[in-house]
């Protein structure tokens, strides 16, 4: 290859990490990053509890695992490209559908058929593999670059402002524009070379190594344990900024505070990709789950501004880096050559973890009249997991040396 070439190879992987960073940020910052700030002007919207309420965004993280499998064969069969356009399409729809709904069938039919199937279509599972494609040997530290939530830092604050003067009608329509406009960007997007990755792009879930997978019981603990991690960091990001109101917060410093919670999001991602590489996935991972125990212990005693604020910015740190840390932990426990299914797998089957808890901890606040029964159950579930994780970063580290 000559120069000229590895130069424009160079800028088209460039482009790819691009494009990738951008799709990845407008479809998870625009369903994880505006939901909780308007999760109360919903519930008045329909009439409807927390817990209601809550089940929409459980629409989404559902469809998210539930066709993880089937969105990397679309990408096998169709490309990345196919398989993009077509979430981002459905995503843009389900945001207009929520623009003009008024009835509650509507807001399930929104998140759970276009809004849900979207944003796993175009977003971290799909982003992920195409950037690790197109840089095979540092796919862990691009694939954190291409995740980084920097949209998810500033939409809570975005979102209130434009919420207080469009309502919510005109916040979904923004957001549905938003999503068309992502078309032109997706258009741009193509698979890596077969010479750049060294193997086919087979990202399928079916074949003897998905047996394989799930006949390792490391497998269904990585699944127990990181489920639980994905759970508390999608009940964090839909409640936070109801917990911070319920304290006595403001509506427009708890979306303050929500955002800079989501700075420390796109920090933790460097942080946790460092770790990994230092210390190994499983490790990383077992601090992380300790850091945001302690955190959402902090919580429940009604901190003041400034040690809630810290808080917070811990929780955002620790919850950034799963599916990095995931990514380096199933290519050291399962080999490379699968890392597309054990993703895809491991997607599929914390689909009981991630979806039933979120709507779990509405009910059970709205059960329990506050958050501090939540909140309990947030703390127990982060000390099985670093636990957890620790031991499996013994058994990583094993692998690796090997």
């Amino acid at each position: 290859m000559t120069g000229r070439d590895e130069r424009q190879r160079a800028t088209q992987r460039g482009w790819m990490l691009m494009r990738g960073l951008l799709s990845q940020n407008l479809v998870i910052g625009c369903s994880y990053g505006t939901f909780g700030i308007s999760m109360i002007g919903l519930q008045e919207r329909y009439g409807a509890g927390r817990g209601a309420i809550s089940l929409g965004f459980s629409l989404v993280v559902l469809a998210m695992g539930l066709l993880g499998p089937l969105i990397s064969r679309s990408v096998d069969r169709f490309g990345f490209r196919g398989t993009m356009m077509v979430g981002a399409a459905l995503a843009g729809s389900g945001y207009a559908l929520l623009a003009v709904s008024s009835q509650i069938a509507l807001f399930f039919v929104a998140f759970g058929l276009l809004i849900g199937p979207g944003v796993a279509m175009s977003g971290t599972l799909p982003v992920g593999l195409l950037v690790g494609g197109w840089f095979p040997e540092s796919r862990g530290r691009a694939v954190g670059l291409a995740t980084m939530p920097i949209l998810l830092s500033l939409m809570p604050m975005l979102g209130t402002l434009v919420i207080e003067r469009a309502r919510l009608a005109g916040f979904y329509a923004l957001v549905a524009i938003l999503h068309f406009a992502l078309l032109a960007v997706i258009a741009g997007i193509r698979r890596a070379p077969v010479a750049a990755t060294g193997v086919h792009a087979d990202a399928g879930s079916g074949g003897p190594e998905a047996g394989a997978i799930l006949s390792r019981p490391v497998f269904w603990v990585l699944v127990l344990a990181g489920g639980l991690i994905n759970a508390v960091s999608i009940t964090g990001v839909a409640n936070v900024v109801s917990l911070l109101v319920e304290q006595g917060t403001s509506p427009g410093k708890a979306a303050f505070m929500a955002s800079v919670m989501g700075v420390a999001a796109v920090c933790g991602a460097f942080s946790i990709g460092w770790l990994c590489d230092h210390v190994g996935g499983g490790r990383a991972l077992a601090l992380a789950a300790a850091g945001l125990g302690a955190s959402w212990l902090a919580l429940v005693a009604t901190p003041g501004f400034a040690l809630t604020l810290a808080m917070l910015i811990v929780i955002g740190m620790c919850g950034a880096g799963t599916f990095p840390a995931m990514t380096v932990i199933c290519s050291r426990l399962f080999g490379q050559a699968v890392l597309g299914k054990a993703l895809a797998l491991f997607g599929l089957f914390t689909v009981p973890l991630t979806f039933l808890l979120p709507p779990l901890a509405g009910w059970l606040h709205d059960v329990a009249g506050g958050y501090a029964a939540v909140i309990a159950c947030i703390v127990a579930g982060c000390a099985f997991a670093s636990v957890t994780f620790f031991l499996i970063g013994l058994r990583e580290q094993h692998a690796h040396s090997a």
